[in-house]
């Protein structure tokens, strides 16, 4: 009678701890798929922003570190405060005509998208390609690079 509870507990175990590992799998491809949504969610916004030339919509997407390579001349790494105001001077002077983004890959591992960005230069029109990326930082999403050349 030991012998078979011992074998019945022994089975037991065995029989859980195979499916611990699904379910707790189960739970992390779910979680997965919600990211997904949001990365739409937050392409969606930065590409209202740049549509509009609005430095304030982008600015919560802004980390401690957002390197940029933009047409004017701008290249490296900024802290929050530098990029909006790095950002701002650049819509002062390309004023977007049209924004629009043709790529969005929304891969967890490596979330970018780009676009065709289409401006206004002192009167001479023009258009540049841009480039987005983001990177986790805790619960958010940061601009890691914005590209506009």
């Amino acid at each position: 009678m030991k012998k078979y509870f011992k074998i019945s507990a022994l089975l037991l175990v065995i029989f859980i701890s195979s499916i611990y590992p699904q379910q707790k799998n189960l739970i992390q491809k779910t979680d997965v798929k919600k990211q997904v949504v949001v990365d739409s969610v937050i392409f969606d916004e930065i590409e209202n922003a740049i549509s509009a030339g609005d430095v304030s919509k982008i600015s919560k997407y802004l980390g401690s570190q957002t390197y940029f390579s933009l047409t004017n001349g701008i290249n490296g790494y900024y802290s929050t405060n530098q990029a909006y105001y790095v950002l701002e001077e650049f819509f002062k002077l390309y004023r977007v005509t049209k924004f629009k983004m043709n790529i969005i890959k929304t891969d967890i591992s490596n979330p970018y998208a780009t676009g065709t960005y289409f401006y206004d230069y002192r009167g001479r029109r023009g258009s540049a390609q841009v480039y987005v990326s983001l990177t986790r930082s805790g619960n958010n999403w940061n601009i890691s690079q914005l590209t506009i050349n």
